[in-house]
């Protein structure tokens, strides 16, 4: 599998994303593998999982042959055989990349400044084969900073801050930041207080912290700190969560100016954050952040039909 992590990384330098669980991801028991080889050398792959295709790639070289169209027939085949009638790109038991990166935007957004390696190829491949936004009116994108363009330097963690006390999460917060985050994605369809039972988070030496900001000894706010776990120098911060009624009051945006600043604190050049949504790139604009790729969340409904094919070859 090895070939594979790295035909994933040279082709998508931009996506961050931790090492060990691409691995894991692509090692994964239950994933159908479709390979192009020349000479012996991998050229093109794709990875389905049940009706997910987790990976479909082929190298710079070998694009415009047909490679790819003849890897998504594979694909999709293979999922039909199997008794599906919807076929997902991206997420599915996990993901490598939360959709096919794409320069398209689906509704306009602010704070856009796309890494020069990303164009709408790929998403426009899998649109001419039947393939639509399943997001609608709403982007999913990843977005990128350089720590020494960033300014927000007021105040720190373990600071007050117009009544919010900020700091560092312990075990014992944990019932109540899981209290705090399903409130806050009450109106969601996925709970990010998933991600916050992991106890590993609440150790003072783990790469991955919580930041909490509390009020009248209620925690109000929860954001996952992370230090070098996506790439060497980047740091990240993500799952923000606000009690429903403490919105607007800038308790999310203080988080991420804090633990973006912490992240700077401790000599790291870059920061990230990745899987987000139309709405977000306000609140993390607001500290320096910026989108640098977009994602086509493409699914094809398949119904009784057949396969449109396409003359557009990837």
């Amino acid at each position: 599998m090895e070939e594979v992590f790295e035909m994933f990384k040279r082709n998508f330098p931009y996506v961050s994303r931790e090492e060990e669980k691409i691995k894991d991801i692509i090692n994964n028991k239950d994933n159908k593998f479709f390979e192009r080889r020349e000479d012996n050398k991998l050229i093109g792959c794709a990875i389905v999982n049940k009706n997910t295709i987790l990976l479909l790639v082929v190298d710079s070289e070998y694009r415009t042959k047909g490679i790819g169209n003849s890897l998504l027939d594979e694909c999709e085949e293979f999922i039909i055989s199997n008794g599906y009638k919807k076929i997902v790109l991206g997420v599915g038991f996990d993901y490598l990349m939360p959709g096919v990166p794409t320069s398209k935007r689906f509704v306009s957004s602010v704070h856009e400044n796309l890494d020069p390696l990303v164009n709408d190829i790929a998403s426009s491949f899998f649109e001419k084969r039947g393939y639509t936004h399943s997001w609608g009116d709403c982007n999913c994108f990843d977005m990128k900073m350089s720590l020494k363009d960033f300014i927000k330097n007021d105040n720190s963690i373990g600071d007050i801050i117009n009544g919010i006390y900020y700091r560092w999460a312990t075990i014992d917060d944990l019932d109540d930041i899981v209290e705090c985050s399903d409130d806050a994605c009450k109106y969601q369809d996925e709970k990010f207080s998933k991600y916050y039972r992991d106890v590993s988070l609440y150790s003072e030496g783990n790469n991955q912290r919580v930041l909490v900001a509390v009020k009248d000894d209620k925690i109000v706010g929860t954001l996952i700190v992370s230090i070098e776990t996506e790439g060497k120098d980047l740091g990240c911060v993500g799952c923000t969560c606000v009690s429903f009624s403490e919105t607007h009051k800038k308790i999310g945006t203080t988080m991420v100016r804090l633990g973006t600043k912490y992240l700077k604190d401790i000599g790291l050049k870059n920061a990230s954050l990745s899987y987000t949504y139309t709405g977000l790139d306000v609140l993390y604009g607001d500290s320096g952040y910026e989108i640098s790729t977009y994602y086509f969340m493409g699914e094809k409904n398949i119904g009784d039909l057949e396969f449109a094919k396409s003359s557009f070859l990837l």
